[in-house]
């Protein structure tokens, strides 16, 4: 996205002197958390005029947010100097550009403002929809690559063929968590687990097994914090800047957090089932 610093009317930016004794800035912080670009963003404005815009919803905050290497983009606004943006990083790749804007919500006519400088001060202006009325500079994020939580979970879940076993059974008085599957159940598993339906598979099995964890950790947490499984899973929460005591504190549901530690894999596994659907309606 490149802005016209040309534009026919007075916008606030550090690139022109239309205003006086004004600014339009942005603080934003980046954080990874669950597989999601958490992006907040913090509009500091000095100008009384277009503030008054803002508050009567005439105006609004906008985040310009476009991906160069996969093409997204997403533009989300607010009334208000505080906004937050999350992004599934799968569709993210490498940087992103971040553009801090203010726009017109509605037309807005015959607008003068206090603080233009002497060559507009005169002038009364109209701004269609959309325009831009104040500009901060852009910010490039670059994107480090970063699945500790993706590789330490494959490190304390193991899963097991037990022949007499009649149901899906959870073992965690060991340094892994031990999933034990009745032969028959294994078999499948180990038969779909790498094709085209393999998140729907790891969502049928480990779904419900750390939901299962997360109640027994609930329930006792003393007996397992020295275990390495539980070390792992407690270090993907603080890593993703969320605290584990939220869990066992039942802030956050079991169900919840066994999604959050898995990246909401209901949406991956309704995916493959769709796609798979769809291939077979064409044949």
């Amino acid at each position: 996205m490149k802005l016209n610093s040309e534009l026919p009317y007075p916008v606030l930016s550090k690139d022109n002197d239309h205003y006086v004794n004004s600014t339009f800035d942005v603080e934003v912080e980046v954080k990874k958390v669950f597989g999601e670009l958490v992006i907040d963003a913090n509009f500091l404005l000095e100008n009384s005029g277009i503030e008054s815009l803002i508050a009567e919803g005439k105006a609004c905050y906008v985040l310009h947010i476009e991906c160069p290497q996969t093409s997204y983009r997403v533009v989300k606004k607010s009334f208000t100097n505080r906004l937050t943006i999350n992004i599934d990083e799968n569709i993210l790749r490498n940087k992103i550009d971040v553009h801090p804007l203010i726009v017109a919500n509605d037309r807005i006519e015959n607008y003068t403002n206090s603080n233009w400088n002497e060559f507009y001060s005169s002038l009364l202006i109209t701004y269609e929809k959309g325009n831009i009325l104040a500009s901060s500079d852009a910010i490039e994020l670059i994107l480090h690559e970063d699945s500790t939580e993706t590789q330490n979970l494959p490190s304390i879940v193991t899963i097991r063929r037990v022949e007499k076993l009649e149901f899906m059974s959870v073992d965690l008085g060991m340094e892994q968590i031990i999933i034990e599957l009745p032969q028959k159940v294994y078999n499948q598993y180990a038969q779909y687990g790498d094709t085209r339906l393999k998140e729907t598979i790891l969502t049928l099995v480990i779904l419900p097994c750390l939901v299962d964890v997360f109640h027994i950790l609930k329930e006792d947490t003393s007996s397992f914090e020295d275990y390495h499984w539980y070390q792992v899973l407690m270090q993907i929460f603080e890593n993703n800047h969320l605290s584990f005591t939220k869990v066992i504190n039942e802030e956050i549901s079991v169900m919840e957090a066994a999604q959050r530690v898995l990246r909401n894999p209901l949406i991956a596994s309704f995916k493959e089932i769709d796609k798979l659907l769809s291939e077979e309606d064409e044949k």
